[in-house]
């Protein structure tokens, strides 16, 4: 029988590839970013944002607390990978989230697990050719011909038992042609893995792309139903579950992401499975994807977690770094 040997949540912000001293250059998109949201999920604009928050956020736009804040992350993904690397697992069940990589709004499932026998990742060559865009590249595992192993046994015993268990699931087992596994699955193989000899296999919700982006309640629904189609798994393996994505982003929202940290660590999924929709807007909606995970780790107990509130601009754009292990 399969063991969930251990979990982890981790964001995979661009920030995380790039060293503090380039995220100054990185946040002038955000003046130009559509998908900025408020702490209720309404839309605004980053001109509506600074004049919210006027200088509050002065003090914080740095190289010097850029690169404090860097460190600190990546402190935590160091942390992440130990974790990961003394648990031993034989595979690594990657539960993240598609953005165009794969599927596009000619076809957007809610939920697929992917059974081949290699992921194959997207080349990048959308990104312009610059050192932040190289650096995210690298830090994302999209090269061309970069794959890694899966394994479609356990996938296809995942699938039937999402199944069993009234969980409707779309069933992949291989990109389309010029298309490739993004960065959620990426970042976590190349940041997280290297030292972990398991394949993986991708599980990829819907997060961002209405009409049906799954409830924070169906979400930790579906987590139960995956780490009980885990246990059930005939097959002998040592299965660990990594959240990839979040929090709040693009606009840093701390109420929001310290909630979600609390409810998971007090083992809360009424308060998870309570989180309005409405809030999980543009990149914090892979809050799915930790209510998720949270789910399948339901009565385990969180060894540690640490939040880096990584504000980038005047407006307080930016991402809210989470990073949490379960025993």
């Amino acid at each position: 029988m399969s063991e969930i040997v251990t979990a982890v949540a981790t964001s995979h912000s661009p920030l995380l590839t790039l060293p503090g001293e380039l995220w100054m250059a990185y946040s002038t998109r955000d003046r130009h970013n559509r998908d900025l949201h408020d702490e209720t999920g309404a839309s605004v604009t980053f001109d509506e944002l600074s004049a919210r928050h006027g200088d509050h956020y002065e003090a914080l736009i740095n190289e010097k607390h850029f690169v404090e804040r860097a460190a600190a992350c990546q402190d935590a993904l160091d942390r992440l990978a130990a974790h990961l690397e003394a648990a031993r697992p034989d595979v690594v069940v990657i539960v993240g989230d598609d953005q165009t990589e794969l599927f596009d709004s000619t076809i957007q499932p809610v939920i697929t697990i992917f059974h081949g026998d290699r992921v194959e990742m997207a080349t990048g060559e959308h990104l312009p050719d610059n050192e932040i865009a190289n650096a995210m590249r690298d830090g994302y595992a999209m090269r061309p011909s970069t794959t890694f192993a899966s394994n479609s046994s356990l996938a296809r015993h995942l699938i039937g038992g999402l199944l069993e268990r009234d969980v409707d699931v779309a069933a992949s087992d291989g990109a389309p042609v010029g298309r490739g596994f993004g960065h959620a699955y990426g970042f976590v193989a190349r940041r997280l893995l290297e030292r972990v000899d398991a394949a993986i296999v991708p599980v990829l919700l819907n997060t961002y792309y209405p009409p049906n982006q799954p409830t924070p309640r169906r979400c930790y629904r579906i987590g139960q139903a995956l780490g009980a189609a885990i246990n059930d798994t005939p097959d002998d393996v040592r299965v660990a579950l990594v959240a990839s994505g979040g929090l709040s982003h693009f606009v840093v929202d701390p109420a929001l992401d310290e909630l979600v940290l609390d409810a998971i660590a007090s083992d809360d999924g009424a308060t998870l499975s309570a989180i309005a929709p409405a809030r999980l807007q543009a990149g914090s909606s892979e809050i799915r994807n930790w209510i998720s995970v949270a789910g399948a780790m339901v009565g385990r107990a969180v060894a540690w977690r640490t939040y880096v509130p990584c504000i980038r601009s005047v407006a307080g754009t930016g991402m809210g770094m989470g990073f949490l292990a379960w025993s």
